[in-house]
């Protein structure tokens, strides 16, 4: 991929997943769409940690199943995990693999462990490190953990309602609708190469000790030292000591949908009223124009030489030339 400036969700291919025989696999993947992880969490009254650690344990599953065949996802996202039932939150299914690096196995079906990847590619807000370095050019490489960061992140996201790393420049430059921005895109990636996140005690007090230590294992900035899918079913939240505490993320969310939706609103509110102030500009020079035209094609004469002017001067003249009447004797 060119390395030209990343929107907040850019897409490239490079190989394409390797499913010949994966007919169980096939099968796994293939679900009818309800919604996504986010949006469905979204429409519910409650959420809590249980709901979420079922979420996390079907996506680490399937991204085990994909790792141990040498196929890293690459755009792991909120919009990439989708819920089977319109009810329930879980169970889920990862899609979208557009971006899945593709290897060819042979016939003893012999993993890949480690593939070297070397195409920056996937959603800016859930690229790992290592990505963000090759898009830099200040690394060669990365591999399939990439996707273990971005499962942190949407861990991070479902237990909060927004994401631990950000950039913004401080502008109405629309990078919060999609847009690119240069500035905000650079802020955000120097957010995810230091690392650096926090558990704010206004949002995540209430938040188990163990939902905390499996994020903090997962955004490890170290690609080696960071969890594996396997590892991640391993941990004790995910195999149930999630607590059925219940999450402010879907009032978040909705509260964060509404703001953005106003947001919308009040841009194209004001486009369109400066399209309007354009639209009476320009009738306005057009009726001042056209007026102008008119008194340019009428082209009054001199007052002099008008008819009623001649005629005035004639009786005036004719008027001085008459004589003094004679004075009467009462006037003596």
């Amino acid at each position: 991929m060119a390395k030209s400036m990343l929107s907040k969700s850019s897409k490239n291919k490079q190989g394409t997943v390797g499913v010949g025989y994966f007919e169980k696999w096939r099968r796994s993947i293939s679900v009818k769409e309800t919604s996504s992880i986010l949006a469905h969490i979204q429409k519910q009254k409650h959420f809590n940690e249980r709901e979420a650690s079922r979420v996390v344990r079907d996506v680490a599953a399937a991204l085990d199943f994909l790792h141990t065949k040498g196929i890293a996802h690459r755009d792991l996202k909120p919009e990439n995990i989708l819920c089977e039932s319109p009810e329930k939150v879980s169970p889920v299914k990862i899609c979208d693999f557009d971006l899945g690096s593709g290897v060819k196995l042979n016939n003893s079906c012999t993993p890949i462990t480690t593939p070297e990847l070397t195409t920056p590619c996937g959603s800016a807000e859930y690229m790992a490190p290592e990505v963000v370095e090759v898009f830099r050019d200040e690394a060669t490489f990365y591999d399939k953990r990439c996707d273990l960061w971005s499962l942190g992140v949407v861990l991070y996201i479902m237990l909060s309602g927004y994401p631990p790393f950000v950039g913004h420049c401080g502008t109405d430059c629309g990078w919060d609708r999609g847009e690119v921005c240069r500035v905000c895109q650079n802020k955000l990636f120097e957010s995810i190469q230091e690392g650096k996140y926090e558990f704010p005690d206004k949002d995540w007090a209430h938040i188990s000790p163990e939902a905390k230590d499996l994020i903090s294992k997962l955004l490890v900035r170290d690609a080696k030292q960071r969890l594996s899918a396997a590892q991640v079913l391993q941990h004790p939240w995910v195999q149930g000591q999630a607590p059925e505490r219940g999450l402010p993320t879907p009032q978040v969310l909705q509260r964060n949908s509404s703001t953005m939706d106003l947001t919308l609103f009040a841009a194209e509110a004001i486009a369109l009223n400066r399209q309007l102030s354009q639209r009476e500009e320009d009738e306005l020079a057009q009726s001042s124009e056209s007026l102008a035209g008119g008194l340019c094609s009428v082209r009054l004469s001199p007052p002099c030489k008008s008819r009623l002017a001649r005629r005035r001067a004639l009786a005036q003249a004719g008027r001085s030339s008459d004589p003094e009447p004679c004075p009467t004797p009462a006037a003596l």
